[in-house]
């Protein structure tokens, strides 16, 4: 796959050369236009030979730097502009924007510190990145994915061409003008120290503090005592050299594609300038594309006779795309399908946006293709928004989407908030078919439509010669792409009916699923921050943790081995070391976690160290290196994926990164948490739903005991151990309520007496009787279940409290271990499956009233019963007033809803 590549131009270079390269050109009232044209010749030049995949030019202000802060005398050397020169630049900005190029500039920063921060990002983007510029000094910028190219020499640098011409590598550039300075820039450096030496200097000592520490070796007594007497002036212009590429800018390479110029815009400014042939190839570009013919390109267009055909269009012209606005400006509802760069909205750039509302007709907008993979030419993005955003935010007009949560996203990138989310195609499969069938467009085409569609790797390839969406040719992109709009209308309308018949499933829908679409996208876009610094101490401290386990378990074992090696570990174990309870299997003798948790439960040594290992390389490469690669390069924060359209129950899951399975009850899993923070002058506040599921149990079953403990506002765990062992609360043990607690979230999750037992460390027949008391104590419960069984046994599935209907696999199954599981997800799952329906009920309510309270308070993290919010601190005492309110008033139901909240800076504290 071919990489594409950002270019960013150094503009302020740009303009000293353009207008000392060309001289004596004015316009008739004497108006100097020497640097305008100069500099429309460099940036022609490179668009049209090198053809950037992106272009950003950057200049720098007229306001002193944080070098100037640093040291006045910074480039206090340096003439004032010309006169001259200063009076072009505005026309030279407008030429720019006419080119349809980002300009960008800072206060307090240099060009060249917005060129190094951007390639940095560039990078991280998966780009390739090609500064332009003619300045030695951003030559300190090159890496192997950075390259540097000077126009006017027509000359390319890379890694070795900086140690040719600098004698060092790009990385110590900044070094040896630290010690050579630079009188350009008017940066001091160290007397006597020319660019030579300096270089000698680095190549022996490896960098300028080791120059400085080592300096007292040095032969020569002019050069030590220079050295040594300018150490502070050394490393000053060290950092005066140093470019920042920590600029606080936002990086936006989708913003950076190369479109098509504005090319009434460039031919007005090029008349204005007198520049009578680049005013006629302007011209001749604007009758190319107003003799465009028709309003539009067709795509796989099949005669009337054939209507089961599709008829898809592309639009790639002014006035095919207005034709087309005239059609949907009309519309009471359409669907809308976005074709990206990436599956991740934040790193993801628009390629084109497909459009339908009626079968077997789409249209196709590109805005982002490469430009050899659109020869047809493709409408600029920012008029494209600019005219649709008006129908994406109108909450009157419906929108159709397949999982279009996803889409939100990417438009709201581009400053669009969509309103009026009418169906997802995703989500009526959901909740009509659940496990039965898989929920992605293929599968609903082929399930509900008969229809085999268009695969992504038809278009883009597969495997190494896998291609980016913008890369894929347009005849190719535009049917895939339509078809994607198509498809996602009809079977939405083909599925309507069937959740219009079933008013329960269409209710959740309208009330739960359908309202909670915005409110995850906003809080996935939101992301959550995270402190890199956390994690990659946890992660240095559990690799030392881990080589320490590694040498005991060697030294227990009295040899060396792969403790990652189950056939070795087994082999030590079991013959070595002849320890009973080993189970051999086809590869040898089975470690797996039940194996060694048995063995270490018995006192064995090596089954505990290995299991301690085995946790701490889940927690190091599951989290603490996971999460530091998913911190996202231009948030700086972790932005997981919620999935609607997964579990059975309707429970939330979080994938890219899973933060719902971080270990809560062990210190290292409490420790990652702790990772989680709040920006400065914020708080996160972590609103837990308390025993929600043992709530939902009282109410649903009508548990008289239960409710009249929930009620009291007693401690459940703690009422239940004295109802089990017969002893008056003030007198129950912290033994006694583990127990009780375990016994309580044990039923809820269908757990048999074998299991219970095990749970507890007990005989099967105390696991029993406690069982059988609890059922006696707590009438209801027993009764609820068996009702609930017989009810997945009539109809195949059971409900929760909000209408979601949980199919149950195996319930009526004639093996005994296939119909006892599902008999315990039959009893569970209603119970899950309500307390889901409570918390996207609250979420939906305190999403609502945070935007109508206009609170910056957001919600950032929902994990099974618990959101966790970020709040400014000024709002947290109002706040904390919203969330209780809304998350316990959320449904009335026989027994309260408690919330349980914390505060810190971080989420461990808060939990």
């Amino acid at each position: 796959m071919t990489t594409q590549r950002l270019f960013l131009i150094d503009g302020s270079g740009y303009l000293y050369r353009a207008f000392f390269g060309v001289r004596n050109l004015t316009r008739r009232d004497g108006f100097p236009t020497n640097a305008i044209f100069g500099f429309i010749k460099m940036l022609r030049k490179v668009i049209e030979d090198e053809k950037p995949d992106f272009v950003t030019i950057a200049f720098d202000t007229k306001a002193p730097t944080f070098r100037h802060t640093m040291d006045a005398q910074y480039k206090a050397n340096r003439k004032p502009m010309p006169d001259e020169l200063r009076v072009q630049i505005p026309v030279i900005h407008d030429v720019i924007d006419a080119f349809n190029i980002p300009r960008i500039a800072l206060e307090g920063y240099e060009a060249d510190d917005i060129i190094g921060t951007f390639a940095r990002l560039g990078c991280a983007a998966g780009v390739e990145v090609v500064v332009v510029s003619g300045d030695k000094d951003l030559m300190q910028l090159i890496t192997p994915q950075v390259k540097m190219f000077d126009g006017s020499k027509d000359k390319w640098y890379g890694p070795e061409d900086v140690v040719e011409s600098w004698g060092v590598a790009a990385e110590r550039i900044p070094d040896l003008l630290g010690l050579a300075g630079d009188t350009s820039d008017n940066i001091p450096g160290v007397g006597g120290i020319g660019p030579k030496t300096a270089a000698q200097l680095i190549a022996e000592f490896g960098s300028l503090e080791g120059v400085l520490h080592g300096a007292e070796r040095i032969k020569q007594p002019k050069r030590r005592t220079a050295l040594l007497e300018q150490a502070d002036t050394a490393r000053r212009s060290l950092q005066l050299a140093t470019i920042n590429r920590e600029v606080p800018l936002p990086f936006d390479l989708q913003g950076a594609r190369m479109q098509r110029p504005n090319w009434a815009r460039l031919r007005e400014i090029y008349q204005d300038m007198s520049f009578a042939t680049l005013a006629r190839e302007a011209e001749k570009q604007l009758q190319a594309l107003g003799s465009e013919a028709a309003p539009s390109i067709q795509i796989e267009t099949q005669p009337e006779s054939l209507p089961n055909q599709p008829n898809y269009q592309v639009i790639t012209s002014e006035a095919a795309f207005q034709a087309f606005m005239e059609q949907l400006k009309g519309l009471p509802r359409f669907a809308v399908d976005t074709e990206t760069t990436d599956l991740h909205p934040h790193s993801a750039e628009l390629v084109g946006i497909s459009i339908a509302w009626q079968p077997m007709v789409a249209y196709y907008i590109p805005v982002g293709h490469a430009l050899d993979a659109a020869p047809e030419g493709q409408l600029p993005r920012a008029d494209v928004l600019a005219a649709l955003k008006p129908l994406l935010e109108s909450p009157e007009i419906g929108k159709t989407g397949q999982n279009i949560k996803y889409d939100y996203q990417i438009f709201k990138r581009y400053h669009i908030t969509m309103q009026g989310i009418e169906r997802d195609s995703m989500l009526y499969s959901y909740l009509l078919y659940g496990a039965n069938r898989a929920h992605n467009l293929d599968a609903i085409a082929t399930e509900e439509l008969g229809r085999t569609t268009i695969k992504f790797e038809d278009v883009a390839g597969k495997g190494r010669k896998r291609i980016r969406f913008d890369q894929v040719p347009l005849h190719l992109a535009a049917p895939y792409a339509c078809e994607d709009a198509e498809v996602t209308w009809q079977a939405a309308a083909s599925m309507a009916p069937n959740l219009d018949r079933e008013p329960g499933l269409k209710r959740l829908y309208e009330t739960i699923e359908r309202p909670l679409i915005p409110v995850l996208a906003e809080m996935e876009y939101a992301g959550v921050l995270v402190d890199r610094d956390v994690l990659s101490t946890m992660s240095a401290d559990f690799s030392k943790r881990r080589a320490r386990l590694v040498e005991e378990i060697h030294e227990l074992a009295g040899e060396v081995f792969n403790v990652n090696s189950t056939q070795q570990l087994g082999h030590i174990l079991f013959e070595k070391m002849g320890i009973k309870g080993g189970k051999r299997t086809k590869s040898g003798f089975s470690t797996d976690v039940s194996v060694l948790s048995k063995l270490a439960d018995d006192g064995e040594k090596i089954p505990q160290q290995v299991l301690a290992y085995r946790s701490l390389t889940k927690l190091q490469s599951t989290y603490t290196d996971a999460l530091v690669a998913l911190i996202h390069p231009y948030t700086g924060r972790v932005h997981t994926s919620y999935n609607q359209a997964v579990t059975l129950t309707g429970r939330l899951s979080s994938s890219d990164p899973n933060l719902q399975n971080i270990p809560i009850r062990t210190e290292e899993g409490r420790a990652i948490r702790t990772a989680f923070i709040a920006p400065a002058g914020w708080s996160l506040l972590a609103a837990d739903y308390s025993q929600i599921e043992l709530r939902v149990l009282a109410h649903m079953g009508n548990v008289s005991r239960l409710k009249e403990a929930f009620h009291a506002g007693l401690d459940i765990h703690a009422a239940t151990a004295a109802e089990l062992f017969g002893v008056p609360l003030a007198q129950v043990t912290g033994e006694h309520r583990r127990m009780a607690k375990t016994i309580n979230f044990g039923l809820v999750y269908g757990m048999s007496p074998f299991g219970l037992a095990k749970r507890l460390g007990i005989q099967n027949n105390e696991a029993r009787a406690y069982m059988d008391l609890y059922f006696a104590r707590y009438d209801g419960v027993r009764q609820h279940m068996d009702a609930t069984i017989r009810d997945a046994r009539a109809h195949g599935f059971v409900e929760t409290l909000g209408g979601r209907r949980c199919p149950i696999r195996d319930i009526n199954a004639t093996q005994r271990s296939l119909r006892e599981f599902a008999e315990r997800t039959a009893i569970n799952a209603p119970l899950q499956g309500s307390a889901s329906d409570l918390i996207k009920l609250a979420m939906i309510r305190l999403h609502g009233a945070l935007q109508a309270g206009g609170f910056k308070a957001r919600m950032v993290l929902q994990v099974h019963d618990e959101l966790v919010l970020e709040v400014p601190d000024k709002e947290l005492a109002a706040v904390k007033e919203v969330v209780r309110s809304c998350m316990e008033g959320v449904m009335t139901l026989s027994i309260p809803l408690v919330v349980d909240m914390g505060v810190g800076q971080n989420w461990g504290e808060a939990h």
